[in-house]
This record gives C-alpha cells, structure tokens and sequence, in this order.
C-alpha cells in the first residue's frame, strides 16, 4: 500500500495547470547555506502526509524522486528549500490530486506534509 501510495505522489499532473501555488509553508527551519532544491533538481527528502483530520496516509525516512515527477504543491512547497530545512506544507487539493486521488486519500481533500530535505542532487 505504502509503494502505491509513494507511486501516486509522483505521478506527474502535468495535464493539470494551476495559477495558484499555494503551497505554505507552516513553519521553516533555517538552513544557512546548503544547497537549494529548484523546482526541476531531484532531491531527497523525509516526510510524513496527513489528512486534515490527522490521518497519516504516507510517510517515508528517506525517499529520493524528481520535482517534476509529484503533485504540483509538493513540488512548489520544496522548491527553494535548502538541505537541512524542514518546512510544514498545506496542499490544496487543486495543488495536490483534486478528484483524482490514489487509494487512501479521499477525493478533493488539503494534504498536510511535514518534510525535512535531505539532499539535493
């Protein structure tokens, strides 16, 4: 269920355009000066993603992908992170899966990810 899960995150919405990245940030950790995460790097990263209601519906302690390859909020909230910040990201779900969401996430929903970058490749 978990690799579905990861699978679903970095699927790429590419058919789906949004003015609105309104991915923010709940609280940020400075980093000093590591290496920033753009929005085509791949990067490393922990995570944990929860429901509003707190439901955790995908976690990892190191998972590694491309920006380009995830939900266009989860892209836009670790773009311009540095290595060794931790941020708490809201997602839409116009950012995140809309009506379209993989198993365990009910459709049109805000995801809520707390995210630590680990490395930026």
């Amino acid at each position: 269920m978990r690799l579905l899960i990861l699978a679903a995150l970095l699927l790429p919405l590419a058919a789906c355009e949004s003015d609105d990245t309104s991915a923010e940030p709940a609280e940020v950790a400075p980093a000093g000066e590591a290496a920033v995460a753009e929005p085509t790097s791949t990067v490393t990263v922990a995570y944990k993603g929860r429901l509003e209601d707190g439901t955790v519906f995908d976690q990892s302690d190191r998972s590694t992908f491309n920006l380009q390859e995830v939900i266009p909020g989860f892209r836009d909230g670790i773009s311009g992170m540095r290595v060794g910040e931790s941020k708490a990201l809201m997602v839409p779900p116009e950012d995140g899966y809309g009506a379209n969401p993989p198993p365990g996430i009910p459709p049109n929903v805000t995801l809520y990810f707390d995210v630590e970058l680990l490395d930026v490749q």
